[in-house]
């Protein structure tokens, strides 16, 4: 009798449970299964915590100079279904302005910055909220875009145009755990060269047919879709000029977003990537450029190809597979680049050859 008794008040219990307790429990166990190391060094409390609506992890200053005229529109938030969605332009005429710096940042989105083939400056911000597990779920999607706040700034200063964006707060689905999605595209002119910073954590980040001073990306990882096994996407850099160092960092698990790079290099620098995934690095041949290359990976297989290249002696072995390598006589080339590509578990792919020979300089 005493044993039943215990048995119908379990029962009880479990049923008087919220629902969407259960539902947001099972849901952040997926999410720490899937996504180990989008929060280090927290505990399963804090988890919790960090997919309710907070403070971003994307934060900047306003940068210094005087505010462009822009124009604006926005669409205001639209219901689809579960699928909510809120997309906001501003455009401003950079005339007069050469080069400058680029600052944006998302938690979960796209980034993308590319060549506008004028003098305009194009910014998209466009939101996506999903109500899955919702009682309303349109209207919690509508919710957490109205808890996601844009911060927007362009500036010219001492001839140099300055654009920062990023989303001072981040909206979740409660029940749910469902994040608002910020993806920001940006168009600038290819005129002059460009400092790039930026992070898109839980996306994928691209730079397109720019020049770059100096670069700092963290990709981390790439988009996640339920039912398809890791992440999708990464960081590419695609017919990117380099005239200063450029440094890629995404995690060093198997889970780390791969890095693609196209580039052509101006004048001496460095190239460094790191992740967990896949690394591709091809450098446009030039008689006057020297490479200097090394790719190391604990769990892929390594590939070193420049154009009159020779292994380089004398290197420490700091991975499972490592290889290293050099134009030959790098040290009196005019220009120079020194490459490092290492991956936690993908292959390393290095490469600076022509596709038919080219005349000496």
């Amino acid at each position: 009798m005493r044993k039943t008794l215990y048995s119908m008040i379990l029962v009880l219990a479990f049923a008087f449970y919220p629902h969407h307790l259960r539902a947001q429990d099972a849901q952040d166990r997926f999410k720490t299964q899937l996504q180990p190391n989008s929060l280090p060094n927290a505990s399963s409390g804090a988890q919790d915590e960090r997919y309710r609506t907070r403070q971003s992890d994307c934060q900047y200053e306003p940068p210094p100079g005087k505010a462009l005229a822009v124009q604006k529109t926005d669409t205001g938030i639209k219901i689809h279904g579960y699928h909510a969605e809120r997309v906001m332009t501003q455009t401003a005429d950079a005339s007069g302005l050469e080069g400058g710096e680029l600052m944006l940042c998302s938690e979960y989105g796209r980034v993308e910055i590319f060549d506008s083939d004028d003098d305009k400056v194009r910014l998209q911000i466009r939101m996506e909220g999903f109500g899955e597990g919702s009682a309303q779920p349109g209207e919690a999607a509508k919710r957490v875009i109205e808890e996601t706040e844009a911060r927007v700034y362009m500036t010219a200063n001492q001839g140099r145009l300055m654009v920062r964006v990023w989303h001072s707060t981040l909206g979740f689905t409660t029940p749910g755990g469902q994040p608002t999605w910020v993806h920001i595209r940006l168009q600038v002119p290819a005129r002059g060269a460009y400092r790039i910073s930026s992070e898109a954590y839980h996306g994928v980040f691209g730079v397109r047919r720019l020049t770059l001073s100096a670069g700092s990306f963290r990709g981390r990882v790439g988009d996640k879709f339920k039912g398809i096994p890791g992440y999708i996407g990464g960081v590419e850099l695609d017919n990117v000029i380099l005239t200063g160092d450029v440094d890629i960092s995404n995690e060093p698990d198997a889970l780390g977003a791969p890095i693609t790079a196209k580039v052509r290099i101006a004048s001496t620098c460095r190239l460094t990537a790191s992740t967990g995934g896949a690394i591709n690095i091809a450098i446009q041949p030039d008689p006057s450029l020297g490479v200097r290359a090394l790719g190391g990976s604990n769990g892929g297989a390594v590939r070193i190809a420049i154009n009159e290249g020779a292994p380089r002696e004398g290197v420490a072995r700091e991975f499972k597979s490592q290889d290293q390598a050099e134009s030959r006589e790098y040290d009196r080339k005019p220009v120079r680049v020194e490459v490092r590509a290492t991956t936690g578990h993908g292959n390393v792919s290095i490469t600076s050859v022509p596709a038919a020979p080219l005349p000496p300089k």
